[in-house]
């Protein structure tokens, strides 16, 4: 029986390495995508035009974590009666999409008269349609993340950005302005719900049953609860900037936001998508959970710190190079948003073990907690403008990560001395890294293109050389899971 359950162990560690792997692969090409695209972008568009989609997209985002009630995340953690699980998602997804479809046709004029911007409600009313695409594709792309199929995904994943980015390009070289990012957005949505389709080939059945349906909804509606709380305290900065600032302050933030989130929050994306099937596996295992939770947190350290601290050091130069002279105004708020982006893998990830637990109701109590604080620091943090309020998240960062490491080892058990030990090289490196960078920097000041050349091949060599010095045995596994993947793929 234990040889069993250590092979059954065993095999959901390789395949969490090989869907880690697969999930990197297809979002980093995507990222890239998107990155590329946002550069050209920003030279066609103006920054007004980027605020006034934010807008939509703001109360999209908020929309979309109401639809299907979380049941996309029940149908993940489920292990018995599989067949009734996913036709009662599929009704579930359906009908929630279709109301919150019409809920926003109708708000969508107080929406505009909400943030003083007229374009709101016709860009809203079009936009609101992958509202009705997210609630079709949910069973299929819930089915994909709980049976690890990662690679499945990553060609067609590539393809769909592509033609995402080429809409947008297109549309806004002849002119159609901000009506270029919500078509491509429709587009992007179309075949993210066609994909998952295709590939997992499965239809709706018969099978049905109201006591799977209750359960399905008891563990989504706290999921739903967690999403709405925790999306109000990500979001709280853009309503306040939006609202109080303007649409151009909004257009500033928004791409300010956008690089860190291509380069570092991807990573938590990609943990996330993996790391919630995976350790749903091993709820039933305390040390097992233990151990993956610690082997997630050391790796995404080890990309996250130095992502976050380069990014910030070469921020200025990264703007001057890339972006017209009219977008100077988002360098200091993005150099605080990549030092916060990087720091708070260790919230995200609690969230996610409390979910595969079976206690999302933690992470909802939680969060609860926080928001006044949120609402506080980045409410004053607008008295200084876009730059204020993006300080605010660095403070905010240190705040939630040590209140996430109390809850976690109250509820889990797990040790904070462990937490210490897998951020530490990461920790160290980086801090050594900026150093030597930051020192090189200021004597590159005034060649921005020499600094991005130069600096991130010598960051990089500085903190893989800290990372071997100080923790070889570390940097020897992290070596031998990627090429094992390599191997694999």
């Amino acid at each position: 029986m234990q040889s069993t359950t250590t092979s059954q162990s065993e095999g959901v560690g390789k395949r969490a390495v090989r869907g880690t792997f697969w999930s990197f692969l297809s979002y980093t090409s995507g990222r890239l995508v998107t990155f590329v695209t946002t550069l050209i972008l920003a030279r066609l568009l103006a920054p007004a035009e980027f605020g006034v989609i934010a807008y939509c997209t703001l109360v999209i985002a908020y929309l979309d974590l109401l639809n299907n009630f979380g049941v996309g995340h029940a149908l993940i953690a489920r292990r018995d009666r599989l067949e009734e699980a996913q036709n009662a998602a599929f009704v579930v997804s359906i009908g929630s999409s279709v109301f919150l479809y019409a809920g926003a046709w109708i708000a969508a004029p107080s929406i505009a008269v909400f943030f003083n911007e007229p374009q709101v409600t016709p860009l809203l009313r079009v936009l609101s349609l992958g509202l009705l695409l997210v609630g079709i594709g949910t069973v299929p792309m819930a089915m994909l993340q709980r049976d690890l199929r990662f690679k499945a995904y990553l060609l067609p994943g590539i393809v769909r950005n592509i033609i995402k980015a080429v809409v947008a390009i297109s549309m806004a070289w002849q002119g159609f302005g901000v009506w270029s990012l919500v078509v491509s957005e429709l587009v992007n949505k179309v075949l993210e719900v066609i994909i998952p389709w295709l590939i997992v080939r499965w239809r709706p059945t018969r099978a049905f049953d109201p006591q799977v349906m209750r359960e399905m909804l008891g563990y989504g509606v706290h999921i739903m609860g967690v999403s709405l709380v925790g999306s109000f305290m990500v979001n709280v900065d853009y309503l306040l900037v939006g609202r109080l600032l303007g649409a151009a302050a909004l257009g500033y933030y928004t791409m300010a936001f956008r690089i860190p989130e291509l380069v570092i929050r991807s990573v938590s994306q990609i943990v996330s998508t993996v790391a919630f099937p995976v350790l749903a596996h091993t709820q039933s295992d305390p040390a097992k959970t233990h151990d993956m939770y610690f082997a997630y947190l050391r790796y995404m350290a080890l990309v996250t710190f130095p992502a976050g601290v380069g990014l910030a050091l070469l921020s200025p130069a990264l703007v001057r190079v890339f972006f017209a002279e009219v977008w100077r105004p988002m360098t200091a708020p993005m150099q605080f948003i990549a030092i916060a982006s990087a720091f708070s893998i260790v919230s995200y990830l609690s969230g996610i073990i409390y979910n595969a637990i079976g206690r999302p109701d933690l992470t909802f109590k939680l969060s609860l907690a926080k928001l006044p604080i949120v609402v506080l620091v980045l409410s004053i943090g607008t008295f200084w403008n876009i730059t204020g309020v993006a300080a605010g998240h660095v403070a905010l960062t240190l705040v939630c990560m040590a209140l996430d490491l109390v809850m976690i080892r109250r509820v889990t058990g797990v040790r904070l001395m462990g937490v210490w030990h897998a951020v530490q090289p990461a920790l160290l490196g980086a801090g050594v890294m900026a150093a030597v960078v930051g020192a090189l920097d200021a004597m590159l000041t005034g060649a921005p293109i020499v600094q991005l050349a130069a600096l991130p091949p010598i960051g990089a060599l500085v903190y893989l050389g800290t990372i071997w010095i100080a923790g070889r045995e570390m940097f020897l596994e992290a070596r031998s899971v990627l090429r094992g993947s390599l191997a694999r793929g």
